[in-house]
């Protein structure tokens, strides 16, 4: 499967809010979030950037079809001299093990270097649902490097990745 990473694009938004329902791990006031940080970016806010992932699929001879895999929303944190957080990424579930999220990640961090940035932060929860996601981080060599307890709410845990270049 070959995967293409494009800028967001205002006709993704409906295929990315049934993305991010369709994960089951994020509520929906998340998502309602997430999906003001898309509108942010569509509207044109310096504070986010994002990207989506599409798969590339179809027969020798036809047009391909662009199947939406997944986002990554970032942007720079203005209290740091060149820190970048990751605010959000998500992959289709039925699209998930396929290197969309491993993609967006490289891509963002070879966004944030040309923008001179120094590295980039995530913050997630301590969920049983984000173990998947905590493994990612991992294998595309972010480590972790802070632990808040009942951040999110009680027994939810904040978890840090940091990557530095």
């Amino acid at each position: 499967m070959n995967i293409s990473i494009r800028p967001l694009a205002a006709n993704d938004l409906t295929a990315l809010g049934g993305l991010l329902r369709a994960t089951g791990v994020f509520e929906e006031h998340e998502i309602r979030v997430a999906e003001e940080l898309l509108d942010a970016a569509l509207a044109g806010s310096p504070d986010y950037t994002v990207y989506v992932a599409a798969a590339q699929a179809g027969d020798a001879g036809e047009s391909p079809t662009r199947a939406v895999m997944g986002y990554v929303c970032y942007g720079r944190n203005p209290v740091t001299d060149a820190l970048f957080d990751v605010y959000w990424i998500a992959v289709d579930p039925s699209m998930q093990g396929h290197g969309a999220g491993r993609a967006l990640l490289s891509h963002a961090e070879a966004c944030v270097r040309r923008a001179g940035g120094r590295g980039l932060v995530i913050d997630t929860s301590s969920r049983a649902e984000y173990q998947p996601a905590h493994q990612l981080y991992a294998r595309c060599g972010f480590q972790r490097v802070a632990e808040v307890p009942d951040y999110y709410k009680p027994g939810d845990s904040l978890i840090m990745y940091m990557k530095v270049f």
